[in-house]
C-alpha cells in the first residue's frame, strides 16, 4: 500500500503500516533542492523512535531527535530493565556518527513545554515530524490515578503542542503520528481504514470509524486522532495517522552495526509486549501468561515508512 502525495489539509488514517521505497530524499518544503529533507523524530530515544531515526539518517535525511528521556526514568521508578543493554543517548549518537559519518542532532526537553518545542521548531525547521513521543503502555496508564493522569496529559497535550507548533512555525510540515490498533478495540465487524459508511433510520453517512478504547492509554490515542483530524480540517495541516501494531524484534540493519546501537527488549508486565514475554517465558520454560480466556487474535504489522513530501 503506497501513500499518495498529500495535498494541504489532508489526513490519511491507516489501519496497517505504510511501506514505500525511496533511496534519495526528495525536495524539501523550503524549495531548496540541495538541502536534504529535515525530519524531527519526537521520542527518538524509544523503541520505535530509535530505529526510525537511524533508518532515516542512513537513507540520507537530516534527522533530529527530540526526547525528554523520561522512558529511562520509568525503568528506575518501577525496577525494570531491558533484556538488551541500552547505551545512553549521547553514546548512541556518538557511535552512529563514528560508524557512518552521519550526524543526528539531539534536543532534550518535554514537548508539553511549548516554549521548548517552539524554540526547537524554529531552530531545526523540520520538513516532517515523526511523532513517537508518548507514554506508550496501557498497563502503566492503569496502575493508579497519577499515572492515568500523566498518560493523558503527556500524550494529548504533547500532541496538541506539536499541532500548534506546525501551524505557527512550519505550516508545510508533514506530521506522521503513531497511533495504535487498540484505538478500535475489538469490534465484531471489520475495521475500516479511518471511515465507515453507515445507514441508520433510512439515512446514510460516512463517519469516522467508532473507537472503543480499553485503557486510559488507548483513550489518549483516540483523543490524539480526533485532534489531528480536526486540525487538518480547520487549519490545513497535513498528517498521516498510523493505527498499527509494531513487531520487529530488536534488530534492524542499523541497530545491528554495534552494541551501542542496540534497541530495547522489554519483557516485563508493564512495558513488555505479549510477544516479547511469551518468547522469554518459552526460552526459560515458564508457562505462558495468557491474558483472559486466551481467545483474542491480533494481527500486527511491521511499521516501515519513508516520508513522501
Amino acid at each position: 500500500m503506497q501513500e499518495q502525495k498529500l495535498r494541504k489539509g489532508s489526513l490519511v488514517v491507516n489501519a496497517a503500516a505504510v511501506s514505500t521505497s525511496q533511496e534519495t530524499p526528495v525536495q524539501t518544503s523550503s524549495g531548496d533542492p540541495f538541502r536534504p529533507q529535515r525530519v524531527m523524530v519526537i521520542g527518538g530515544d524509544g523503541y520505535c523512535g530509535w530505529a526510525t531515526a537511524l533508518h532515516l539518517s542512513n537513507k540520507g535525511y537530516e534527522v533530529a531527535i527530540v526526547d525528554s528521556l523520561v522512558r529511562r526514568l520509568f525503568d528506575h521508578q518501577l525496577g525494570l530493565e531491558s533484556l538488551t543493554p541500552i547505551s545512553s543517548i549521547q553514546n548512541r549518537l556518538q557511535c552512529w556518527r563514528s560508524l557512518t559519518g552521519k550526524n543526528i542532532e539531539l534536543y532534550v526537553g518535554d514537548i508539553c513545554d511549548f516554549e521548548f518545542l517552539s524554540e526547537t521548531f524554529k531552530t531545526y525547521e523540520p520538513d516532517a515530524v515523526v511523532h513517537f513521543g508518548e507514554q506508550r503502555s496501557a498497563p502503566y496508564s492503569m496502575i493508579d490515578r497519577s499515572r492515568a493522569v500523566y498518560t493523558q496529559q503527556n500524550n494529548v497535550i504533547g500532541t496538541l503542542n506539536v499541532l500548534f507548533a506546525i501551524k505557527e512555525f512550519r505550516e508545510q510540515c508533514h506530521l506522521v503520528k503513531l497511533g495504535t490498533m487498540g484505538e478500535y478495540g475489538t469490534p465484531n465487524i471489520d475495521i475500516e481504514e479511518g471511515y465507515i459508511t453507515i445507514t441508520h433510520n433510512g439515512r446514510t453517512d460516512t463517519l469516522p470509524y467508532p473507537k472503543q478504547a480499553s485503557s486510559f492509554y488507548h483513550l489518549s490515542k483516540v483523543h490524539d486522532s480526533h485532534n489531528i483530524a480536526f486540525t487538518c480540517k480547520a487549519w490545513g495541516i497535513r498528517a498521516t495517522d498510523l493505527n498499527q501494531g509494531v513487531v520487529y524484534g530488536v534488530r534492524t540493519d542499523e541497530t545491528a552495526l554495534h552494541e551501542d546501537l542496540y534497541n530495547r527488549f522489554d519483557y516485563d508486565g508493564i512495558f513488555g509486549t505479549a510477544l516479547n514475554r511469551f518468547c522469554v517465558q518459552a526460552a526459560v520454560g515458564h508457562p505462558l501468561t495468557v491474558y483472559g480466556k486466551g481467545g483474542q487474535v491480533t494481527y500486527s504489522f511491521l511499521c516501515l515508512f519513508v516520508i513522501d513530501m
